[in-house]
């Protein structure tokens, strides 16, 4: 039996950054990752992807288990990267994201990685 609370939790939070996404392209609020500026059609790009994410981890397979797992793990790198080594200054609009935010970016998206290994393995 697939273990279905991994893949609809997971599932409501690509939705969400789905929707983060999509009002960040309609708005075209400004994202400055350093000194990239971020285009807004990048948002357009992972909103599609996010929403895929989402409609697929509402069907539970364990697949999307496995592969959403993973890229858990990986954003989870991402956010530790940026808060031992480079510390790079993110700006979305006028908000300026603390480094901070990436230690609960790194333990958020960690604990999703660990329970979505798990799942699968249980499945």
């Amino acid at each position: 039996m697939m273990n279905t609370s991994y893949s609809t939790v997971s599932a409501i939070l690509f939705g969400l950054v789905a929707l983060l996404h999509l009002f960040r392209a309609i708005l075209g609020w400004e994202v400055l990752i350093g000194d990239y500026m971020l285009p807004v059609v990048r948002s357009w790009i992972v909103f599609g992807i996010a929403i895929c994410f989402a409609a697929w981890g509402i069907r539970g397979s364990k697949t999307y288990t496995a592969v959403s797992a993973l890229l858990f793990g990986l954003v989870g790198l991402l956010h530790l990267y940026r808060a031992l080594v480079s510390h790079t200054l993110v700006v979305i609009g006028t908000f300026t994201l603390p480094v901070a935010a990436s230690w609960t970016g790194f333990i958020l998206s960690a604990g999703f990685c660990v329970w979505g290994l798990l799942s699968y393995r249980s499945s």
